[in-house]
């Protein structure tokens, strides 16, 4: 059911569908050019539906896909019909994966850079030898004949019948006439396969030949030869480029044409220099770079090129699921355009590198198995460290089979170290108008894809520091861009791209046709010799980063540190630790190209990502020094007064280093922040941080968890709150990375304030931790520590330290659990030395009448021994010691937060009983503990109630560490001391669920 091929011209208006292969020539001798085209959409997926309970009881995976927009249903697939299948396989152990890929792409972490050797991920993270046996026998037992899983056991391929794949997976099949006339088939159920394996399946791809992917370039606009932009040339005349000797700027057929570079277009040396790359007959040298063509490219048209500019570059060609003189030849002007221009632009930015063209079907005919199948073989070959690619498909029609089989192949890339780079689309932000006429907001994948960099376009004229660059979008197209309908809130966007789910595109570069890119094509029809034209489109915009990346990857600096590999993190990190210096910021222009889409600004948008290229500075973050974590025992160094590193209300942390922003966190998002270096903490060395973090305007209930960045994300959280319109703090200890930065996530979008307390160094610099008996140093209900039981308005209380508690004269710092309740109206509590001036961090905060809330604080003792509370509002007060920081004691250790205790998933604990948990062996700490860090929740309370922690086997204090009122979710820090048997005791007065995390242990 091969597809026609659609002539289209210049730039459809709104009320077109533009169909085909993106191409759209717009010839300055006015010959128009032939597109190819594929037209249709398919379902987004959804999660496996579960069939009737037993080990093989059937069970749908994904759903089907929808009939495409303007399609009609022409009846039922004929049963003979083949078709060319994989089933697709999950990691062993996808989290696993997706750490890893963490780790090896963040400075720091101890995995940094040290990717998978060729040929191992099968054995790393592939499937199972028993669950690649189990699904083949499942197969078998179906009737079909699964062949020889891939190299990365990631997927089993089946040739059958439409009969055979609709007994075996449970569906039927129907023929659908879409709108360009061509006729399609599709499933119409889900495929369904024993519950037993389908566990193990992410989807089958290739039971719908609707496909609509797309190269992303613009028409090609004829070069003159003779000096005039205008001239046509006609007839069938040859001729030969002549060979030159290299040179950054072209042969004659561009720089006689009338033509000016840097204005109609960019020459390799002017491109180059424009954004900073070097330009040499040998840059690149060692390096192999791969792009993903579904079409011929015609060979006399890349020597021609090759002899303009004066290079012998290796081209090569690997065939996949098609040979070589298969498919459309590469010779009327369209066919072979986009690899054209993908390869002459690497020849011209990375001369010295080896170029390899993975070729698959014609795009008119591919399916989405050929798609995956060519990705599939450019990531399992393993000889490229740069993809490129410039085809894509808007992600709203995409299978959800095919998009997932797609995830794990790019990780699996990732895993490897290979960069994987991807052209953004031409539509603006209305990536599905070509394939179902929708102007509705949408996004291309595989740009979209969270392992890949999506590259978006612009409109540049000059060069060097004389250049300016808009966002590309005119009468030829304009960029995409936007944010993802099927990928979550990615971590390295944090804070830079504040969106619901993943923002695409990530950088951008050159694109428009206007001043594009020279290349050479063949058209019979006007010459039996390549002639010489100019192109644009976010598919010259791709292979220009991807040529960046080759030149970092080439570099000393990555020579010695390791390639670049999955840029994403770096990029990111590069952004936000100094921007100007890493990207040219594109800030004026939209992609509203058939419907209101989005609009340039400083920083990063929806348009353009995080700017173009500036090589040198961004070489330097991309290759960084591999760094190392500072581990082991650590001495607290407090700070004198709390400082600030985040708060998303005013930009404080949050943004790039000169662009701020004062969006929200949103719900699934994450904060990166960075810790050492700033706020008086060094910038190395550092272990752990004490933070206190706030909430304010949130939105609904929700939590926030805290970890080191570049490591896996816990199952944990520090602070957590019951609804909308609440401000809430609670302290918490973090490790630190090697990169100096720590994560903080939320579940529900809200503003978040980071203020850090102290800091942990591995050094013997500061001081050590005693843990006390908990005691009671001040209530203001009952005249404990002050001579009056009236509730603190606007006022500050003096509290004795020293000499009260435990806390002896040679104390330096103190750890108070502060609680505010009764309170009247909203306010907070800050604890800072007595004497010294009043920082601008509170410790506690409140949003209502009739609140109790605690929170932990370590405070540094003044010289008189004391401490001071500043009430701002009216509240009683409440401050328990639990110990003090001094030059004797124990040191500190952090670990990876693990929740030790969550009593949801056994029985609530009862009021008046005491709960024993085991410390000592638990997420590696040692026996002979003197105290553990926890985050301690209560949820699920029946009634008004505190909880008090302590050694196990020791006399239960008085004073309390989570104090709260019926209905409430509170949680806070304690530093309990451990009991000689390694457990701590919980009690409390009211029945309530119970968590307990860990974040260290002191001794």
């Amino acid at each position: 059911m091969a597809k026609k091929a659609h002539a289209a011209s210049g730039r459809p208006g709104p009320a077109a569908v533009r169909t085909g292969r993106r191409a759209r020539v717009i010839m300055a001798a006015s010959t128009a050019a032939v597109a190819l085209t594929v037209v249709t959409a398919t379902a987004n997926g959804a999660v496996a539906q579960t069939g009737t309970p037993g080990s093989d009881a059937p069970k749908r995976i994904g759903t089907a896909p929808r009939v495409p927009a303007g399609a009609t249903v022409t009846g039922a697939t004929a049963s003979g019909t083949t078709l060319h299948l994989s089933v697709n396989l999950a990691p062993r152990d996808p989290q696993s994966l997706a750490d890893f890929v963490t780790a090896v792409s963040t400075p720091g972490n101890a995995q940094y850079h040290h990717y998978l050797a060729k040929g191992q991920f099968a054995s790393v993270f592939g499937p199972t030898r028993a669950t690649i046996a189990g699904v083949s026998r499942a197969l078998k037992a179906a009737g079909l004949a699964p062949g020889k899983v891939s190299p990365d056991g990631l997927s089993i391929p089946v040739t059958a019948t439409a009969a055979q794949a609709s007994r075996a997976f449970a569906t039927g099949f129907r023929n659908v006439r879409l709108k360009d006339g061509t006729t399609d088939y599709l499933n119409t159920s889900a495929p369904s396969l024993p519950a037993d394996v389908a566990a193990s399946v992410t989807g089958v791809v290739g039971l719908s030949s609707v496909n609509t992917v797309a190269g992303h370039h613009t028409a090609a606009r004829r070069a003159s030869r003779t000096g005039s932009a205008s001239t046509t040339v006609s007839g069938r005349g040859s001729r030969t480029v002549t060979a030159n000797a290299y040179s950054p700027a072209l042969c004659a057929d561009f720089t006689g044409s009338g033509l000016v570079d840097g204005t109609d277009y960019y020459s390799p040396g002017k491109l180059a220099g424009t954004y900073g790359m070097t330009s040499s007959a040998t840059v690149g040298a060692g390096q192999t770079v791969a792009v993903f063509e579904l079409e011929n490219v015609d060979a006399g048209s890349i020597a021609a090129y090759q002899s303009c500019v004066g290079t012998s570059t290796s081209v090569s060609t690997v065939y996949v699921d098609t040979t070589s003189g298969a498919g459309a030849p590469a010779t009327d002007g369209s066919v072979g355009v986009e690899s054209a221009l993908d390869i002459d632009d690497l020849i011209g930015l990375v001369p010295g590198a080896s170029i390899i063209d993975y070729q698959g079907p014609d795009a008119a005919s591919a399916t989405d198995q050929n798609v995956l199948d060519v990705y599939q073989r450019m990531v399992t070959d393993d000889q490229a460290q740069v993809i490129s690619t410039s085809w894509g498909e808007c992600e709203a029609v995409e299978s959800s089979a095919t998009a997932n089989a797609e995830n794990t192949v790019f990780a699996e890339a990732a895993a490897q170290g290979q960069s994987v780079v991807a052209a953004s689309g031409d539509d603006g932000s209305s990536d599905c108008y070509r394939a179902t006429g929708s102007t509705a907001k949408a996004v291309d994948d595989p740009a979209s894809q969270p392992y890949v960099t999506g590259v978006g376009g612009t409109t540049m004229t000059g060069s060097g520091s004389s250049a300016t660059q808009t966002t590309w979008n005119n009468d030829t197209g304009g960029t995409g861009g936007g944010v993802s309908s099927r990928w979550a809130p990615v971590v390295y966007q944090g804070g830079v791209a504040t969106t619901t789910k993943r923002a695409v595109p990530d950088v951008s570069a050159l694109a428009d046709p206007h001043n594009g890119y020279p290349i050479y094509l063949q058209d019979n029809s006007q010459s039996s010799s390549p002639l010489p034209a100019i192109i644009g489109g976010t598919s010259g915009a791709a292979p220009t980063w991807a040529a960046a990346i080759v030149q970092a990857n080439a570099g000393t600096a990555c020579q010695a540190n390791g390639q670049v590999g999955f840029l994403n993190n770096a990029l990111y990190k590069a952004a936000r630790s100094s921007y100007p210096t890493n990207f040219w910021d594109v800030t004026s222009g939209n992609n509203s190209t058939y419907a209101t889409g989005f609009t340039s600004a400083a920083g990063y948008d929806e348009v353009t990502g995080l700017g173009s290229p500036k090589e040198a500075g961004l070489t330097t973050a991309l290759c960084a020094a591999k760094g190392t974590a500072a581990t082991g025992a650590s001495t607290f160094h407090p700070l004198s007064s709390p400082k600030r590193l985040l708060d998303t209300r005013n930009g404080t942390g949050w943004g790039l280093s000169s662009i701020p922003t004062t969006k929200p966190l949103v719900a699934g998002g994450t904060a990166p922040v960075k810790v050492e270096g700033v706020g008086g903490i060094p910038s190395s060395g550092v272990t752990g941080v004490v933070l206190n973090l706030t909430v304010t305007g949130t939105t609904g209930a929700g939590s926030v968890t805290a970890w080191a960045d570049g490591t896996t994300k816990p199952s944990t959280s520090n602070l957590n709150w019951t609804g909308a319109s609440q401000t809430i703090a609670a302290s918490a200890t973090v490790k630190v990375a090697g990169d100096g930065v720590v994560d903080l996530s939320t579940n529900s979008t809200t503003h978040l304030i980071a203020d850090v307390q102290g800091y942990y160094t591995s050094g013997t610099t500061g001081s050590k931790y005693t843990a006390l008996a908990p005691a009671r140093l001040l209530d203001t209900r009952s005249k404990v520590g002050i001579s009056t039981t009236t509730k603190i308005s606007n006022a500050v209380v003096s509290l004795k330290v020293r000499g009260h508690g435990g806390v002896p004269t040679g104390a330096t710092s103190v750890v108070l659990n502060l609680t505010a309740t009764q309170t009247v109206g909203g306010g907070y509590l800050e604890a800072y030395p007595e004497g010294a001036t009043r920082p601008t961090a509170s410790n506690v905060n409140w949003s209502a009448t009739g609140t109790t809330i605690p929170n932990l604080v370590v405070v540094p003792i003044a010289s008189d021994g004391n401490v001071s509370i500043y009430v701002h509002g009216t509240s009683h007060v409440i401050a328990d010691v639990s110990g003090y920081f001094s030059t004797s004691g124990s040191a500190f250790d952090t670990v990876t937060p693990l929740r030790l205790l969550d009593t949801r998933t056994t029985t609530p604990l009862g009021s008046g009983k005491t709960l024993a948990l085991q410390i000592s062996g638990a997420d590696g700490i040692p026996a002979g503990v003197k105290a553990v860090v926890l985050t301690v929740t209560v949820t699920g309370t029946t009634g008004s109630g505190y909880l008090t922690a302590f050694a196990d086997g020791g006399s239960r204090p008085t004073a309390s560490n989570l104090n709260w009122v019926q209905g409430k979710t509170i949680s806070n820090q304690v530093i309990a001391p451990v009991g000689s048997d390694g457990k701590v005791d919980f009690y409390t007065n009211s029945t309530t669920n119970v968590i307990a995390d860990v974040a260290g242990y002191i001794g």
